[in-house]
């Protein structure tokens, strides 16, 4: 089965080599790197990597350095860039800080099938968090959640996200593509043995998640409230209640 992977990378040259091997060892069709404003060897690095696999003729290296005064957030701009350049229908994206299980491709049949459009893949923080702890014991019996890696049909996406309703958003931009989807069709989530080896736990990023949690999922009060509780993230509810305060201005 031919599918792309995307990456967005930005001044990744410490990371990349614990995370395009898992990457290429998964045997894309294509891979398109996103260097997206890089200051460091992380071009230089890919590059090594993927001539060290072979990879180099399968590899679409992209440079991007252009504006993007039209999108609050930077990285719903980059990842959609790679996106539209992909070359196959199937495409998986990832992040440059997460090893991805070796299981993955053989989910990726999924798609198409039963009307599924996208499969959501489960990862495991390195070092792991208080929060994490905190969902694999609540969910240790149940899904977890739409997380950072996916895989989608592109047609599918094209069809089914408002790209002027992508560019207002300030977080959380692939809860937007995967919610899109999921309104017409299908979702399934699988979970998986990747590690993301940069969680973050920090008081700006539970705002965000907060305002994200209104402005792009239009959770109910109660589901944020019980969230901030649960997984220690008090400015969550706060930035859930601006977003929900600034809906109504």
């Amino acid at each position: 089965m031919k599918f792309s992977i995307v990456v967005p990378i930005h001044n990744e040259e410490k990371l990349l080599p614990y995370t395009l091997p898992s990457i290429f060892k998964l045997k894309p069709d294509e891979a398109t790197l996103v260097f997206d404003r890089c200051t460091d060897r992380s071009i230089e690095v890919a590059k090594k990597i993927a001539t060290d696999f072979r990879y180099t003729q399968r590899t679409q290296f992209i440079e991007l350095n252009d504006p993007s005064p039209e999108w609050i957030y930077r990285l719903a701009f980059v990842r959609r860039y790679g996106f539209k350049l992909a070359k196959n229908d199937l495409i998986l994206n990832t992040d440059a800080d997460t090893i991805l299980d070796s299981r993955i491709a053989g989910f990726l049949h999924l798609i198409g099938q039963d009307e599924v459009a996208l499969v959501s893949f489960g990862r495991r923080p390195y070092p792991l968090t208080i929060q994490d702890f905190i969902a694999r014991i609540i969910f240790v019996f149940s899904r977890l959640g739409f997380e950072g890696i996916y895989a989608f049909s592109k047609k599918v996406w094209l069809e089914t996200e408002n790209q002027n309703s992508v560019k207002k958003i300030s977080y959380d931009e692939d809860a937007h593509l995967c919610r899109s989807i999921a309104k017409k069709y299908r979702t399934v989530y699988v979970r998986t043995n990747s590690i993301h080896l940069r969680p973050e736990e920090k008081p700006e990023r539970h705002f965000k998640l907060g305002f994200t949690y209104w402005s792009v999922k239009h959770k109910p009060l109660w589901k944020a409230a019980l969230h901030s509780i649960f997984y220690f993230r008090p400015l969550l509810l706060a930035g859930y209640l601006k977003a929900r305060l600034r809906s109504y201005s």
